[in-house]
Parts: C-alpha cells; sequence; structure tokens
C-alpha cells in the first residue's frame, strides 16, 4: 500500500511506520501514524514521552474478525473509508485533542494553533488520496449499519415482552429479527441478527468471537447438523438462548416472554419515540408544537401508556404532559384536534382518562357542530364510551 503525505507539511509531522510488536489485536493492523512534532518535543521537554501526544491520525487495516468486532461498538476514534477483497481500511484518530505547549496551555490565538488545526485537516486528505491511488472501495460502517439484514434470506420476528416475569406486563416489548446465517430451510440454524427496542432504535448483534462471524456461524451449523444445540432450529429456541446468553439481559425468559410476530411494529416504536422526545421537551421547558402533540397523542394505544409510565416512572410526567395537552384541545382545525383527542381518550385507562375526558368537554363546549361530526366517524361502541365521557 502506498501512503502519501504532503510534502509542505513534511519538517512540521513525525510519521511512524514501523510497528514491531503488530499491535495488541492480531486482527488488526497498523500502518501509519502522524504526530504533530511541535507537541511531541514540548511534551518531551516536559519530562514526558510524548508517545501520546500531538496525535493527529493513524492509519490501520483491519480483517473481516476486527471489522466485525468494530461494529459493535459506536465508531468513535476510528472511520472505515475503504475496503477491497481482504481488508478493510480505517482512519483512526483521538477523541480529545492531543496538541501540546509547554506547561500544558493551550492558546487558540497562537499561530502554533492555527498550525495544529491546519494539519488537524489532513487525515480525511489522506484517506481520500489513499482510495484513489492504491485503487480501493470507498465503504463506511454506515453502510453495513444502514443494511436492512446482516444476512440474505428468510427472517422471523419474535417480541421479547422482557418485564413480563417481572409483573406480568406485555406492554413494552423488543422486537428481536432473526435469520439463517450457514444454511436457508429446515435444518438451518437461527440467530438473533438485530434487535429493535421500544423507540425503534437498532442494535446489531454480533457474538463476542476471535473469528468471522460466517465462520462461527458454520461451525455451530456443523454441531447442530450433530446433534447439539437443537434450541437453535427454531426461531424462538434461538431468540431464547439469545436471551440467555449472559450479558445481554438480566432474567431467564418466561415461556409467555417470548411470541413470533409478522415484523417490527413501526408505528408503535414511532408513537414511543415521538412522545419521549415531546415529554423530554416539556420536562425542560422547551417550546412544544401544539398540533405535533395531539397527533403523537392521538396514535397512541394501550401499550405506548405502559411504555411512558415505566421509562418515565418516579419522574411527574403526567403534570406537565396534561398541561399541554389542555392548551392545545381547542385552535384552528379544530376536527383533527377533536379525533385526536377521542383517539387519545380511547387508549387510556384510569386515571389519565378522567383527565381527558375533560379535554374532551372543553372541544365540545368550543365547538358542538364539529365535534359532534367527528364523534360521527366512530364506531358504535367507540361513540358509546365517548358520550360516556362527555358525563
Amino acid at each position: 500500500m502506498e501512503i502519501v503525505l504532503p510534502e509542505e507539511y513534511q519538517e512540521l509531522l513525525l510519521v511512524t511506520t514501523d510497528f514491531p510488536d503488530g499491535g495488541a489485536n492480531p486482527h488488526w493492523v497498523q500502518l501509519l501514524l502522524v504526530q504533530e512534532k511541535a507537541s511531541v518535543e514540548a511534551a518531551r521537554a516536559d519530562g514526558f514521552s510524548g508517545e501520546g501526544d500531538g496525535v493527529l491520525f493513524g492509519i490501520s487495516a483491519l480483517d473481516q474478525t476486527a471489522f466485525e468486532q468494530l461494529c459493535q461498538g459506536d465508531g468513535s476514534g476510528c472511520e472505515v473509508f475503504a475496503r477491497d477483497e481482504s481488508w478493510y481500511y480505517a482512519r483512526t484518530f483521538p477523541t480529545d485533542v492531543r496538541f501540546y505547549r509547554s506547561g500544558g496551555t493551550v492558546d487558540t490565538q497562537t499561530e502554533d494553533w492555527k498550525t495544529w488545526e491546519r494539519l488537524s485537516a489532513l487525515g480525511p486528505q489522506v484517506s481520500a488520496d489513499i482510495i484513489q491511488r492504491n485503487g480501493l472501495t470507498p465503504y463506511s460502517l454506515q453502510e453495513f449499519w444502514n443494511q436492512p439484514f446482516t444476512w440474505e434470506g428468510d427472517h422471523a420476528y419474535v417480541k421479547y415482552f422482557r418485564y413480563f416475569t417481572f409483573d406480568g406486563s406485555k406492554r413494552e416489548y423488543e422486537t428481536l429479527v432473526l435469520s439463517q446465517p450457514a444454511r436457508q430451510g429446515e435444518g438451518g440454524i437461527w440467530c438473533v441478527e438485530r434487535v429493535y427496542d421500544e423507540y425503534g432504535t437498532v442494535s446489531l448483534t454480533i457474538p463476542a468471537i476471535d473469528q468471522p462471524m460466517a465462520d462461527h456461524y458454520a461451525a455451530l451449523q456443523a454441531e447442530c447438523d450433530a446433534g447439539q444445540h437443537p434450541e437453535l432450529l427454531t426461531p424462538l429456541g434461538a431468540a431464547r438462548a439469545y436471551i440467555l446468553t449472559p450479558g445481554y439481559y438480566n432474567a431467564p425468559p418466561a415461556e409467555e416472554s417470548l411470541e413470533l410476530t409478522d415484523g417490527p411494529d413501526g408505528g408503535y416504536m414511532e408513537t414511543n419515540r415521538r412522545m419521549h422526545e415531546l415529554l423530554s421537551d416539556l420536562f425542560f421547558d422547551r417550546a412544544v408544537d401544539g398540533r405535533e402533540l395531539l397527533d403523537c397523542a392521538g396514535s397512541f394505544t394501550y401499550d405506548t401508556w405502559g411504555v411512558m409510565g415505566r421509562r418515565n416512572y418516579g419522574s411527574d410526567w403526567w403534570t406537565p404532559l396534561k398541561k399541554a395537552l389542555a392548551e392545545a384541545a381547542v385552535g384552528p382545525d379544530q376536527a383533527d384536534r377533536d379525533r385526536d383527542m377521542m383517539n387519545f381518550y380511547l387508549s387510556a385507562y384510569d386515571p389519565y382518562a378522567e383527565a381527558v375526558a375533560g379535554m374532551l368537554q372543553a372541544q365540545r363546549a368550543a365547538d358542538a357542530e364539529t365535534f359532534d361530526r367527528v364523534l360521527g366517524e366512530f364506531d358504535g361502541g367507540q361513540q358509546a364510551l365517548l358520550r360516556e365521557a362527555l358525563g
């Protein structure tokens, strides 16, 4: 591999290309380390080693195992920028500023600091040049994370009611996505490849192993063919095995804790996420759009109330939400406001339903004709409940 640095900065840089120990990770090959010479020299003059000072960036090559291990984290301090048939290439960089001058003083008004800023911009430039100079394919962790699935083929989905063994609740759940990584169809093992939480946040599942996932699952498939791990032959069995893996969850699941489903419920997750963000704004007295708040409330289900209650347990989350909803109950586009509030009431239960009933009464008092017209859109049973709320 050919790596070129701008000649104009030659006298300002310390460049290391010889790493005798090969690094602590055998799957991770360090190729280059670039430091600002002035920072290293100042640190050494003050009695420090200078090894961690002035670090601007490094270039490393990662094999498949190292790349998959990197995908388990958030990618901070490391940016994969290219790949070829055998390796991934990454630019590493400190997550803090390693600029150093005598006494540890940092003055951002000096020429030294301006030089540091110019040198700090070299990393992305060098990465782009490496791609072109060596005929590599641009690549990023985001491409891997943004794939709809890690493994091709058939997929299965399992709801995991993680609080069922605690209090019997099925209102909060995560969705496990399973696939067959080694062999498709009957006899192929299943694995959990990713998990959606209540808010739609996706976590990729990458086993803590010292080999590529494909090799790991091929070995598991061979063991299963020999009669081992029969639980991996069904999605529910593989989901249970995943939950029992140390470090993922705290308690073994009951039989009722797992349930096959058709796929992630986007509406459930989106409503939970939106209301969580709106509640955060209300907690910190940030402005909240009343129509947006009502629109989100109108998509509530019985399950949404459970998620909000558990995630905000111990806080007075209902008081600011109730106040904001009451303020938004009447205004322009009244039919939409009425419709959202009616749906919100139908999902609610005591003690929340009583407060929402008061908001419905205020809406009907403000515009009875519009209110009654919207009420007629609901079925007979729902109308009976809503009329009961009106008193």
